[in-house]
């Protein structure tokens, strides 16, 4: 096997967030936090195709993703802007590239076995329903004091399969029995002035693991290594972050067989162990 490079995206602007859909389209949020403008790009995460370079929304920047759904990715504004409150509902069809229903009534909650639960506020009570997912008709009310919602929200949480993925975990040294993975770790790590966790996880015979060490007062840099857990051989060193003032945790995981990394805070890079 051998660690390669598939492609990489950068618009420039700060990344913020990368999810994947069941069918493997990665939707990248990226902003601008001084202009106040979010944008969305989804790309094919196995070969790297542009699907969409932009999503157009009417808001520019109080705007975020609630959950994909069967390649549906559903909006949210903000009820005020700074504010963490989440208000209305875009859905939003990847293959069709159009909004397929909106709603500035309800607010959304999970969804399970094809319904949009949601809420809706009312002056003398909120109101529950289901939605169908594709369309945003009513397809039932839902009396709270006779279906419960959280045992319902639940039931979704534990639908949502995270096989395919493999996130990284924190390097305690004293609790990690695997001396393999001690020794690796340590041959790279031994001397340095170590800022927040070691992130590291384990995928097929390989060994893939981050770290921040000081360079110099208020200076950080984010190391990421891969190596083959048998041989003790590097497959692969890369340098995430050259010059950041704090520890930012969750700087790759695994998705299949692809590894998927987050560069200079403004670059996703997607390799393949082959």
């Amino acid at each position: 096997m051998n660690f390669e490079k598939k492609y990489s995206f950068s618009d420039g602007n700060q990344i913020w967030r990368i999810l994947i859909s069941d069918s493997g389209k990665m939707i990248i949020e990226t902003r601008d936090t001084e202009k106040k403008e979010v944008f969305f790009k989804c790309i094919n995460l196995y070969t790297g195709d542009v699907i969409l370079n932009k999503i157009d929304l009417d808001e520019k920047f109080w705007i975020g993703i609630e959950k994909i759904y069967k390649d549906v990715i559903f909006f949210h504004k903000f009820t005020k802007p700074d504010m963490p409150g989440h208000r209305e509902i875009i859905a939003f069809d990847i293959n069709s590239q159009k909004i397929i229903w909106r709603s500035n009534e309800y607010t959304f909650l999970f969804i399970y076995n094809d319904l949009v639960y949601v809420l809706k506020e009312k002056i003398e009570g909120n109101k529950y329903y289901a939605l169908e997912y594709n369309s945003g008709e009513i397809i039932d009310e839902i009396n709270p004091e006779i279906t419960d919602l959280n045992y319902l929200r639940n039931l979704a949480e534990d639908n949502i399969s995270y096989d395919d993925y493999i996130f990284t975990e924190k390097y305690v040294e004293d609790s990690c029995e695997d001396s393999i993975v001690k020794n690796l770790i340590k041959n790279e790590t031994e001397g340095l002035d170590i800022v927040g966790d070691i992130e590291y996880t384990k995928f097929n015979k390989y060994l893939l693991f981050n770290f921040h060490s000081k360079v110099l007062e208020n200076s950080l840099v984010n190391k990421f290594f891969v190596k083959n857990l048998e041989t003790g051989e590097e497959l692969f060193s890369d340098i995430l972050n050259s010059n950041t003032n704090a520890f930012a945790p969750d700087s790759f995981f695994c998705y299949k067989a692809h590894v998927i990394v987050l560069k200079e805070k403004k670059e996703v890079i997607v390799y393949k162990l082959n």
